[in-house]
């Protein structure tokens, strides 16, 4: 499943428990993770050979091999992982994967290898960063992490250049996803692309995410006002349910998508829907920010309290006046 975000709006805030502690036991003189530094393929080999599993994080920060070999740019060790079982998308355990890693140290050359084995584009981090969100990481931090954290030595100059040189291979690669995948094409927001898509579709009700979301629900959630319009029209069920029995107009209200909320007002969506837990309209718009900004962050959604609070009341009172005027109505005139 390739849509962009939704399909991390379920994945765990921390990396998968119980990991087993790689192997250190040494080869000669040097460890496993010496080896990757010191770029000793000899003694890498060794150590797969002995049984060493290139796809388990050491205990002390959960950092798989190909991520340590990409922190410490060593492109050498990074291809001969790669060509010995390493897990492009394997993350750390706040959610980073080694193309977000390679993206953020502007490593042009480790960034077009790690795409060409298949790296995921939109692999989120926990505060819903993916590989492109990286780049924009002011110097302070990126000094902080790589040079008093890590040590690495970079310049601010070196990370610049490299993440100019980052951002339109990312681009480009996003660009072209997008042409071959609607989920793709829904997540970055192309109108264009989403309706090429749907000309050779003809039941829209198969378009349902992994994780349960029919297309209509993930437009909304991901707040793309016009996709939702043209999704409508195309014939998508407005009160098409996810796994939790929310509807669009549910999914509008909490995360205080306003337009998307008339939309879908004025397209007759029911304003009584309850999902499965029981929870109406007024809990989706009462939600506590928290929880509603950790769902968004998963998305690549960036909301503001104040803003969200405000278009939550403005979308509160467009349902109360619809209930109102719905309950003005003579039964007997209600088709």
């Amino acid at each position: 499943m390739n849509l962009v975000g939704i399909k991390h709006v379920f994945r765990s805030f921390v990396f998968c428990l119980g990991l087993c502690m790689l192997s250190c036991a040494n080869i000669g003189t040097v460890n496993f993770w010496e080896a990757i530094e010191s770029e000793d393929l000899k003694a890498l080999e060794k150590f797969l050979m002995k049984g060493v599993d290139p796809n388990v994080a050491r205990m002390s920060d959960n950092r798989l091999p190909l991520m340590h070999a990409t922190l410490h740019r060593k492109p050498e060790v990074i291809e001969f992982l790669l060509k010995h079982g390493a897990d492009v998308n394997g993350t750390d355990s706040v959610g980073n994967s080694c193309l977000m890693i390679a993206g953020f140290l502007g490593a042009e050359n480790t960034v077009r290898v790690l795409l060409a084995a298949g790296a995921d584009l939109f692999c989120r981090n926990v505060v819903g960063e993916d590989a492109l969100d990286v780049l924009k990481i002011n110097w302070e931090m990126t000094n902080y992490y790589a040079n008093e954290i890590y040590r690495l030595g970079v310049s601010q100059k070196e990370i610049n250049s490299g993440r100019a040189q980052v951002r339109p291979i990312l681009v480009q690669a996003r660009e072209q996803a997008a042409k071959e995948d609607i989920w793709v094409a829904l997540g970055l927001g192309r109108l264009d692309f989403v309706k090429s898509h749907l000309d050779g579709i003809d039941d829209l009700s198969t378009l349902v995410t992994a994780e349960g979301s029919p297309i209509l629900v993930a437009a909304t959630a991901l707040g793309h006002v016009e996709i939702v319009k043209c999704l409508l029209e195309a014939g998508a069920d407005i009160e098409s349910r996810d796994k939790f029995g929310s509807t669009s107009l549910f999914i509008a209200a909490m995360f205080g998508h306003e337009e998307i909320a008339k939309v879908l007002l004025d397209h007759k969506a029911d304003v009584f829907t309850d999902n499965y837990q029981g929870a109406d309209l007024n809990s989706a718009l009462e939600l506590d920010w928290d929880f509603t900004n950790g769902l968004a962050r998963l998305i690549g959604l960036h909301l503001d309290e104040t803003r969200l609070n405000r278009t939550r009341a403005r979308i509160k009172n467009l349902v109360v006046a619809h209930k109102e005027a719905l309950e003005a109505i003579d039964p007997k005139d209600q088709d």
